[in-house]
């Protein structure tokens, strides 16, 4: 069995109980600034006791780390070599810091490398936790005085949030190629890998169909086809067991050490279990008078420790992907993340109390989880969902985002784009503002045929009930969202193309899935600006598509009857405040951020003159 030093981050992370006072102190916490040429600049943060890390990572080879053998022997016998960015990005991982990486690109392998160091510090972690226990456990069979506190409350210890079955699948792929040592057949051969058929029915597949592209944008396009790529359905959780020698899928969460979910399928469960307490607990007290109702209803209350007790222990979480998670519902994301590291309410006859770790006792165990985060853009409420779960008292890393240095406004000056700060950015407040300074400048003839893209659906929403009211029935529009269905969306841009229509409401998810090829756009209004910097482009190059020929004609509404005037040159307006600098600077690129939030002057038109 292999030794451990005490060099060993594992050991200097999870073997140190930290002082109450420290824990307190948020004043003590400082923050330095390093940085790498394939990092970027990476800001840290951490008490004043702890080591801070070193940029560019000091050493070459992963014979440094304090990696399990076994591992070290796989990658050797593969040939892989490290890239700076997995070294840099390893070496932080590795001491247990964590992580915010929002340069996450889906047109390379940027994704793939840092998924293929962050799933080898995974293993290595769940194989350390393992080894040492098993020590433990033999030492005291030889000596059943001894004190070790080396576990937590329940077993699984890794947590992994991802959208969609083929990130799994890719995982596991990593995961299977730092187990198998292909250079030795039979340590293969005494590899046992459970339910494997199974795992390749349930998370295989899915393909996207290249050949039925009719009316989509650049579906064929390596961006898209890197989110899209393989089985993309987002409600799963998978529980799994890792050994040196065995990989067992499809473990009850209880007897997993992996648990790898989609928001959805790991709420989902948390529900169900919530329900089946609340049932059990109403079934228990069917007897019970009133004030021994009203109690037992208060103390449980379907209480999160209770339906959540296998999250007691996780040390480290790993969301890959944010930004298509945010393309499904933060919320859920939000739900799981709050029920982490709560001490459960019940014992079970497995939990050995006195092999438990004093701080996960203490209930400290959220300040020595790791987290993390991997995204293709930032954003602030990205950030905040970072600073507020990032409370590990080793120190978090947080890695500046790179902006494009002319943004995606230059290649696409065939058209006037103005850009409009408003004064406000509360979502009330700026929808007021809208429909009453922006709305009705766009509401005549000359603008027929205009998009309005919103990238929050409640924003959609709330515009659209606003136009559907029997007050402003005079509106002429549609909507296109995610909820809509093929044939609504056949119908709505149908309909689009070939009548006049004022207004055709459009929500970013909308786009993020189906990337369709609106024909008959003339002018573009953005509510805000895209969270995706690349989706400015995508849609100002729908007024490039064709339109019907304009005609005298007069068209009959339910409550209006118009005739076409001339229509005003192609448009795009973009609205923006003080608050949207991160999407600007996407979009325009950090240069011109700046100039646009402070300028006096309210308008700024971009054009090809």
């Amino acid at each position: 069995m292999e030794t451990t030093s005490k060099e060993d981050p594992f050991l200097s992370h999870f073997e140190t109980l930290i002082d109450e006072i420290e824990i307190n102190n948020k004043a003590s916490k400082t923050t330095i600034e390093l940085s790498s040429s394939s990092l970027g600049t990476c800001q840290f943060t951490s008490s004043s006791s702890t080591k801070s890390p070193i940029l560019p990572c000091p050493v070459n080879t992963l014979d440094s780390f304090a990696i399990k053998k076994s591992l070290l022997s796989s990658i050797e016998s593969s040939g892989s070599q490290l890239t700076p960015l997995q070294l840099d990005f390893f070496s932080l991982i590795h001491n247990y810091h964590d992580m915010y990486y929002p340069n996450r690109t889906n047109t390379n392998d940027v994704g793939e490398q840092l998924r293929f160091v962050i799933c080898l510090h995974l293993i290595n972690h769940v194989l350390k936790t393992r080894a040492r226990i098993l020590s433990h456990n033999a030492k005291l069979k030889e000596n059943p005085d001894l004190d070790y506190h080396d576990q937590g409350f329940t077993r699984p210890k890794v947590l992994i949030i991802v959208p969609f079955r083929e990130s799994v699948r890719r995982i596991i792929d990593c995961f299977e190629n730092l187990l198998l040592n292909t250079d030795d057949s039979e340590k293969t051969d005494q590899i046992q890998i459970s339910h494997r058929k199974r795992f390749q029915e349930e998370y295989g597949g899915g393909e996207i169909d290249k050949q039925n592209n009719d009316g989509k944008f650049q579906r064929t396009s390596d961006e898209y086809n890197e989110i899209f790529a393989g089985n993309i359905d987002d409600h799963f959780r998978l529980g799994i067991s890792v050994t040196r020698k065995s990989l067992k899928f499809f473990q009850s969460v209880y007897k997993s050490d992996f648990l790898i979910v989609s928001p959805v399928g790991l709420r989902t469960l948390l529900e169900k279990r919530r329900q089946k307490r609340k049932h059990k607990e109403s079934s228990d007290n069917s007897g019970s008078d009133d004030d021994d109702n009203d109690n037992n209803k208060n103390s449980t209350d379907n209480n999160s420790s209770s339906i959540a007790d296998f999250l007691s222990s996780i040390e480290c979480v790993y969301i890959d992907q944010l930004d298509v998670l945010s393309m499904q519902n933060l919320d859920h994301l939000f739900y799981i993340l709050e029920n982490l590291n709560t001490i459960p309410q019940q014992a079970t006859s497995k939990i050995d109390f006195s092999r438990i770790r004093h701080w996960s006792l203490n209930g400290w165990a959220r300040l020595y989880r790791q987290l993390i985060v991997v995204s293709s853009f930032t954003s602030p409420l990205f950030l905040s969902l970072f600073h507020r779960f990032s409370t590990n008292y080793f120190g978090q890393c947080l890695i500046q985002p790179y902006f494009p240095l002319n943004g995606y406004i230059r290649p696409l000056s065939t058209f006037h784009q103005l850009f409009q700060r408003i004064p406000v950015c509360d979502p009330t407040l700026r929808f007021n503002y809208f429909i009453e300074n922006i709305l009705p400048r766009f509401d005549t003839s000359t603008y027929d045929h205009t998009l309005i893209y919103l990238s929050s659906y409640f924003d959609f929403v709330r515009l659209r009930n606003y136009m559907r009211t029997e007050k402003h029935k005079q509106f002429n529009y549609l909507t296109l969202s995610e909820y809509s269905t093929k044939k609504q969306v056949l119908l709505a841009r149908n309909i689009f193309y070939h009548r006049e229509v004022r207004f055709l409401l459009m929500t970013e998810r909308f786009h993020f899935y189906h990337r369709y090829r609106i024909k008959g756009i003339r002018h573009i209004l953005f509510y805000d600006l895209p969270s995706y910097g690349n989706f400015y482009p995508e849609i100002v190059h729908f007024l490039t598509l064709p339109h019907v020929e304009e005609k005298k004609t007069t068209v009959t509404t339910t409550t209006t009857t118009r005739t076409n005037q001339t229509v005003e040159p192609s448009t795009c307006t973009a609205l923006y405040a003080k608050e949207d600098a991160l999407k600007l600077a996407y979009v325009l690129g950090q240069s011109a951020v700046t100039d646009l939030l402070t300028s006096d002057k309210n308008t700024h038109l971009f054009t090809n003159k």
